[in-house]
């Protein structure tokens, strides 16, 4: 027992000095956060509320809208002509109210091609605040506009060529099911399609050859008449891919006026030998179990390919 308390005795110094070095530890570790706290304590307080705010108002000099001299004026309209239209829908479209025009375009003769009217083809009609027709205009073919124009004793009908701008299109498309089906998704016109078919149609059978993941890209002619397309012209450039295997054609055209499609290397792509002896065209209707007859006016199978004219 008394070797134990000698033990203690002699551990206490080291104690109380290990105690005194963790006090001055304590004290040096204390002076920074000491003196972050004095800095705050010194740094003077921002006041942002006494900031003064002014509010300033300036009247700003506009300039004064111009008064239109002539609010009864004339006016232009255009509507496209949609399937199974009439001349009396487009003309109610038009917001013409004038019920001389419309006997005038049913006897005129120069207005013959306006009863006769295209779909997709625009009709252009000035009128006056009343609705009174002024003038019309009609591009009724690819090469002439019908234009009536109101004159002092009626309407007047005459016939003007087009002005047209040509213009050079390139579009591209894949083929998913047949020729046309991807014209179509593409917007290029029939007769576009039609000339892509004849063009390779001594290397390309387009009937029974195509297959899923053929693609081409055509350059071809388009004119157009104030914005309007009117019709589209030749296609000059061609690129066609089938199974694998590329074909290219470009129309050239000699001093004579005698014009065909080559290769780029100059061969001739027209050949004595079709890979189809059917001309392409669209496919009216195909094999089906169920078809409604034209003639006999029943359902019935129909076992054949009936192709467009």
């Amino acid at each position: 027992m008394r070797n134990n308390e000698i033990g203690i005795l002699a551990q206490k110094p080291f104690l109380q000095e290990r105690k005194l070095s963790l006090h001055w530890l304590v004290a040096i570790s204390s002076l920074p956060l000491f003196g972050i706290v004095a800095a705050f304590g010194i740094a003077p307080e921002t006041q942002t509320s006494q900031i003064p705010v002014h509010t300033v108002i300036e009247n700003l000099q506009l300039p004064s809208a111009a008064t239109p001299s002539n609010i009864a004026g004339n006016f232009w309209h255009e509507e496209r002509i949609q399937r199974g239209d009439t001349m009396s829908a487009l003309l109610d479209r038009l917001d013409v109210n004038d019920g001389d025009i419309a006997g005038f375009l049913q006897s005129a003769k120069g207005s013959k091609s306006l009863r006769q009217l295209i779909p997709g083809r625009i009709v252009h009609a000035q009128t006056d605040s009343e609705g009174n027709l002024l003038a019309l205009q009609y591009i009724s073919s690819s090469e002439s506009m019908l234009k009536v124009e109101k004159q002092a004793d009626g309407f007047k009908a005459s016939d003007e060529a087009v002005p047209l701008e040509t213009r050079l299109m390139m579009k591209s498309a894949g083929i998913k099911s047949s020729l046309f089906g991807a014209t179509d998704a593409a917007n290029i016109p029939d007769n576009i399609a039609t000339q892509i078919a004849d063009i390779f149609s001594s290397d390309i059978d387009f009937h029974r050859g195509l297959q899923k993941g053929d693609k081409f890209t055509i350059v071809y002619e388009s004119f157009y008449n104030k914005g309007e397309l009117v019709k589209t012209g030749r296609v000059l450039a061609a690129e066609f891919t089938n199974n694998g295997k590329n074909y290219r054609a470009v129309y050239f055209q000699d001093r004579e006026g005698r014009g065909g499609y080559y290769t780029p290397e100059g061969k001739n792509l027209r050949k004595a030998f079709l890979r189809s002896p059917l001309e392409f065209s669209r496919i009216t209707s195909g094999f089906t179990n169920a078809r409604f007859h034209p003639v006999l006016k029943k359902w019935r199978a129909h076992k054949g390919v009936d192709y467009g004219a």
